[in-house]
């Protein structure tokens, strides 16, 4: 290992042990590990200078003696890599499933795999036991393969975050209050009661993981079909994941507002909403709900829903976009008296609630599984949390529309 990835390491490590010191309000640490850090990052940029340095003499060298060095060795002369990022990530998902399963490895792929290790232990501050951080292109893959399954992610707001726990402040649309009037001299006094109205919404991060079985057959395989495996595997479940915590925030303490058809709708958008939220405002239903607007007529026998014009694939509402989901997702509210009412769910949704994330994605061994057939499992993992923001009404609205 070159001695400017051992100085980059360490870097990571202190800015890690920074955010520890923060998140535990220990701020005069933190400042003094922040000495710490730049000392670390001097060293680091000094030995990359001096790394660069001592290229440039072995490619002089070489131009000096005139040797007629082939593309292959002079490549391993001054460690270019010509490998494409799908190559490395593959290689080092293999190293990984090789060291959990204990299989024999080459020098280049121990290397790879104690890089992989300490990238885990910088990310996860060793709480996460043997979790290896997935590789950038089977992480774009996932979140890729999540979006065309159809996640609820795509409607509530996103947070990312870089611990595991922790709290941020909101304000919400029954709490909101107006801009505070400071005077010149700066005496103005603050009320906490009557100025400050935010609150503390709090997230934990929770392991939601898939089993895959590291056979030698999923060594074997391809590059390109090794990274869309794993990724395939897991995307799936995490869809499931997503929507069901998503689902249960958005619900969360909240009236079901029951609409008997189109027009209870569109009275609702108007009259219940805050006008503020309606720029932002998107209707999720499920495929009965979306059926039955679809096929809905204004008294002129147009229909209600219009095309929207940027997304030939998706229609419109009053202007605002219907978001569909399958029944399964979203099943029908209830049946009853030979009626059937489906979910509808409008408003701002991206400040109603949120998908809480770090954005990364892990391998890690079980032992729940496999040992019947002697076979050893990994499991993918996500960290994920879902918080409600905002419950107001106002904000959004949680309904229930006759559908047949």
């Amino acid at each position: 290992m070159k001695k400017s990835d051992e100085l980059r390491q360490n870097v990571e490590a202190i800015k890690a042990e920074v955010r520890s010191l923060l998140d535990a309000n220990k701020v005069e640490e933190a400042k003094a590990k922040m000495e710490e850090k730049r000392s670390a990052e001097e060293a680091l940029n000094k030995a990359v200078i001096e790394e660069e340095l001592e290229t440039d003499d072995v490619e002089k060298k070489i131009d000096e003696r005139g040797v007629d060095v082939d593309m292959e060795k002079r490549e391993k002369e001054v460690k270019v890599d010509t490998r494409s990022q799908v190559e490395k990530d593959a290689f080092e998902v293999r190293s990984i499933i090789k060291a959990m399963t204990g299989r024999k490895m080459s020098n280049e792929e121990r290397e790879v795999f104690n890089k992989v290790e300490t990238r885990a232990l910088v990310a996860n501050g060793g709480t996460n036991g043997e979790a290896y951080i997935l590789p950038v292109t089977i992480s774009t893959q996932i979140r890729e393969l999540i979006r065309q399954y159809k996640s609820l992610r795509d409607v509530v707001g996103y947070m990312p975050v870089t611990t595991l726990s922790g709290s941020f402040p909101v304000e919400g649309f029954d709490t909101v209050t107006g801009l505070t009037a400071f005077t010149e001299d700066g005496t103005t006094s603050l009320t906490e009661a009557t100025d400050i109205k935010f609150t503390q919404k709090s997230y934990s991060l929770k392991e939601y993981g898939a089993f895959m079985a590291l056979t030698n057959t999923l060594l074997q395989f391809s590059d390109q079909d090794l990274m869309a495996y794993v990724a395939r595997v897991f995307a799936r479940k995490a869809v499931i994941t997503e929507n069901t915590l998503l689902t249960a925030a958005l619900n969360s303490g909240k009236t079901v507002k029951t609409l008997a058809d189109w027009k209870a709708l569109k009275k609702s958008i108007n009259r219940d909403l805050d006008p503020a939220v309606l720029g932002n405002m998107s209707i999720v239903t499920n495929q009965n709900g979306f059926d039955f607007l679809d096929e809905a007529l204004d008294s002129y026998g147009r229909p209600i829903l219009q095309p929207n014009p940027t997304n030939p694939t998706q229609k419109l509402f009053m202007g605002y976009p219907v978001v569909v989901y399958s029944n399964a997702m979203l099943p029908d509210t209830g049946k009853t008296a030979g009626s059937i009412s489906s979910p509808i769910i409008y408003g701002d949704l991206e400040d109603a609630v949120k998908l809480v994330d770090n954005g990364q994605y892990a391998f890690a061994t079980s032992n729940q599984a496999g040992f019947l057939k002697n076979v050893t499992y990994a499991r993918v993992i996500a960290y994920y949390d879902s918080v409600q923001v905002d419950a107001s009404d106002k904000c959004y609205i949680v309904g229930s529309m006759i559908t047949g």
